[in-house]
């Protein structure tokens, strides 16, 4: 009887093409359950993600191409059902893998430099041009739901949402007679307010799907060194071609540039502390 149970669960959750993966999950269980006690809600809703994530195939890295790919290449396919965190719980999504120019361009090989770096507070431009990157990336990738069908989905049910929407509205007319003290706090709460609603997907949602969307995890690009990159741009210099043709391993087509730009920064400074030593 379970059985059949979870199997009507895990079909509908696959088929169904609109709300939040939680949400789909405990609708098809009340539909099931019919005021069975909350001991067998439980034992089934745990039933059917056990279940769902076997319908979710992990890659295999050492079936994917090496070389600079498009992630559909690397990947062998376009789409994939994938479990990402929404909020400190998982929701079940189809992405689609895209390739490097329906991204924005991201600097991925900042982690080369001086790990005090990441140690500094972003401003707030800042957060907002990463958290915009995010955004984007998350717009490519999300295929079932959509980007705009969850917006919707979360803007319809989030009262917090429309409370800080609400009250934002109210500060940019209160700012407009404001002065001094009084002024300077509700900017500060304005600023604070336009990061909370202009952004509708939970942080930990956003992270994953750009992660995704760029090939992290998938792509060796964190692996690449400083030594590597001037060991590179030294072969490319000997022996012609493009430093990233000195670089093996797995990556995605908007790798090599990165790779390229990097090498020939930090390649020509090598160069250039070398001929000061001989002096």
């Amino acid at each position: 009887m379970f059985k059949r149970m979870i199997e009507a669960a895990v079909e509908k959750a696959l088929d169904h093409r609109n709300l939040l993966f939680e949400k789909m999950i405990e609708t098809t269980i009340e539909i099931i359950l019919n005021r069975r006690p909350d001991l067998f809600r439980k034992v089934i809703k745990k039933s059917v993600k056990k279940e769902l994530r076997r319908h979710t195939v992990l890659p295999d890295k050492t079936l994917m191409q090496k070389g600079f790919h498009s992630l559909p290449v690397i990947m062998g396919r376009i789409y994939d059902w994938v479990f990402v965190p929404f909020g400190g719980v998982d929701m079940l999504v189809e992405v689609r893998y895209v390739c490097a120019d329906e991204l924005p361009e991201v600097d991925k090989l900042s982690h080369i430099f001086d790990e005090e770096k990441k140690k500094i507070k972003l401003s707030r431009q800042q957060m907002i041009d990463v958290m915009n990157i995010q955004e984007e990336c998350c717009k490519a990738v999300l295929n079932c739901p959509t980007f705009e069908e969850l917006e919707q989905a979360i803007y319809s049910k989030d009262n917090v949402q429309k409370n800080r929407r609400k009250e934002l509205e109210e500060l940019r007319e209160r700012i407009k007679t404001s002065s001094g003290y009084e002024k300077q706090e509700q900017q500060i709460r304005i600023d604070r307010l336009e990061l909370y609603t202009g952004y509708i997907l939970p942080k930990d949602t956003m992270h994953v799907l750009t992660n995704i969307a760029f090939g992290i995890g998938i792509s060796d690009i964190k692996k690449v060194t400083k030594e590597k990159l001037i060991d590179a741009f030294s072969r490319a210099r000997l022996y012609d071609g493009r430093p990233s043709d000195y670089i093996p391993g797995i990556f995605t087509d908007g790798d090599r540039k990165n790779i390229d730009d990097y090498a020939t920064m930090l390649g020509l400074e090598e160069e250039s502390k070398t001929k000061d030593r001989q002096k």
